[in-house]
């Protein structure tokens, strides 16, 4: 019954309200055809953010009354568009649902939009580079000699097939110079399935599916990725401008392939200021190898970029989670650029509120370089911290282990974690660790663990004046918690 009542609404809706009368309806002759358009996001099968408001907007004909009516309401929503034509619906949803609805906008010269198979659920947007990218089919291909897999991807697919509530939404690229308001339609929403599911991001097919399965309700996930992009290109230009000359790149500092995409301001315009009306639960963030080279500015840079992400949402309180992948090893082990920029995600952790980091020292892979294979396991770790942390289930152990306490005597330092329970090492002996000499001089050292403490020594060190754990840029973690998560990159001095 309450269906039927809902279409006899939106049929009425659809049509207008009519009246018997033997005279011909009056013409007017000033009457605009309607100009009535919406942005490719809000399509059929887009998911919505459940308990909320979800926004609808796009143009019509300057000053014309708009509506809409969503299956899922018996009341409708009016606003009026301003003086060029934009206008906004704030619709509230309820708890999320398995059911489908559906949406009529309508405007007042005429025009008429239908949405149709919207689940109502947790939306998510995911953002980054090209580990974000990095879709299930993988990078490549083996015909040209140059594929780069996800780790047992077809597995994986095959047995998510059955998650039709499980969507995805591409956003294909498109840096400007000026602000969009639209995005090219690389994929639109689509649900999990054999063909689809490889076009999704692994990462974010990982931690949606985990979030999906576990809260069994509709996910949705918005992903805004580009390969081989620079934290600059991601907020306003004029936010970036505000940091010192030698802390950012402009355009003429880059390539002319690297500027045409990460010079300052050019994927904000194009990639995000298009779907920021969208209504989301929260913000996943993977990137950060582009920016090795100003790793001492990237923390500020991550924190103005999350600022003005937040405060386009008109999100004053920081409410808006932002949580993100720290890059894994790569490169060589003889510089620090990649540690450098490591120690840069976690500086930003203090200083950007409501966040969260993902450890992903344990999966980097020497062969494959920068794409490593193994998406799973940061993903379903963004997952389960995503779970942990927003969803209430503290029954997920997601704390890496972190340097509380570094004490030193003679050629001995002993570090203290916290989250530390378990402490355990993989193998027989733990690499990558190095002490610093009282002249500065760094020695591959000697470390075990003991009591849940890793003691490092080194036999040609008197006086140690410092410790590092996988500080350089290929490592691959060998020591975690009981939960399984690894020990990050770390350099600590006397």
């Amino acid at each position: 019954m309450k269906h039927l009542r809902t279409l006899a609404l939106i049929t009425l809706f659809a049509l207008g309200t009519c009246s018997c009368s033997e005279e011909p309806p009056v013409v007017n002759k000033h009457f605009s055809p309607s100009k009535l358009w919406m942005p490719v996001i809000l399509s059929d099968g887009m998911v919505v953010q459940q308990n909320s408001v979800a926004t609808f907007w796009g143009t019509t004909n300057p000053n014309a009354t708009v509506t809409g009516l969503a299956s899922w309401s018996e009341q409708s929503v009016e606003t009026t568009a301003d003086a060029d034509g934009r206008w906004r619906l704030d619709i509230p949803t309820p708890a999320a649902s398995m059911e489908e609805y559906s949406i009529h906008i309508k405007d007042s010269h005429g025009g008429l939009k239908y949405i149709s198979g919207i689940l109502i659920g947790e939306v998510w947007h995911f953002a980054g580079q090209s580990n974000m990218e990095m879709p299930m089919r993988g990078f490549g291909s083996v015909a040209n000699g140059n594929y780069q897999p996800v780790t047992d991807a077809d597995k994986e697919i095959a047995s998510s097939t059955s998650m039709s509530h499980f969507r995805y939404f591409k956003v294909g690229y498109q840096p400007s110079d000026t602000l969009m308001y639209d995005v090219r339609k690389n994929k639109w929403w689509k649900a999990s399935s054999t063909t689809d599911a490889k076009e999704y991001s692994a990462i974010a097919f990982f931690a949606g599916r985990k979030i999906a399965s576990e809260l069994n309700v509709p996910v949705g996930i918005i992903c805004t990725p580009y390969g081989g992009t620079r934290i600059e290109a991601w907020m306003p230009a004029e936010r970036v401008r505000t940091f010192k000359p030698d802390e950012y790149k402009e355009a003429s500092e880059l390539s002319e392939s690297a500027a045409k995409k990460s010079a300052p301001g050019l994927l904000y315009n194009g990639m995000v200021h298009p779907i920021q009306n969208y209504t989301i639960r929260g913000w996943a963030w993977y990137q950060g190898e582009s920016n090795r080279d100003n790793s001492f500015a990237y923390a500020r840079l991550q924190q103005a970029m999350v600022d003005e992400w937040r405060k386009a949402k008109g999100d004053t309180e920081a409410q808006i989670p932002f949580y993100y992948v720290q890059i894994s090893g790569t490169g060589k082990n003889t510089d620090t650029y990649g540690a450098d920029l490591i120690q840069a995600q976690w500086d930003a952790l203090k200083l950007i509120p409501n966040s969260g980091i993902v450890t992903s020292s344990d999966c980097g892979d020497q062969v494959q370089g920068v794409h490593y294979p193994n998406k799973k396991t940061p993903g379903e770790r963004l997952g389960n911290l995503i779970l942990h942390d927003v969803y209430g289930r503290t029954d997920l152990k997601v704390a890496p282990p972190m340097v509380e306490s570094v004490t030193y005597e003679g050629g001995k330092a002993t570090v203290s974690f916290s989250n530390g329970e378990g402490l355990h090492a993989t193998g027989s002996t733990i690499p990558y660790v190095q002490l610093v000499d009282a002249a500065g001089n760094l020695h591959t050292a000697t470390a075990t663990i003991v009591n849940g403490k890793m003691e490092v020594t080194c036999a040609s060190v008197a006086e140690a004046k410092g410790v590092r754990y996988c500080y350089m840029s290929w490592h691959l973690s060998t020591v975690f918690n009981d939960a399984g998560i690894p020990l990050a990159p770390f350099k600590h001095s006397k």
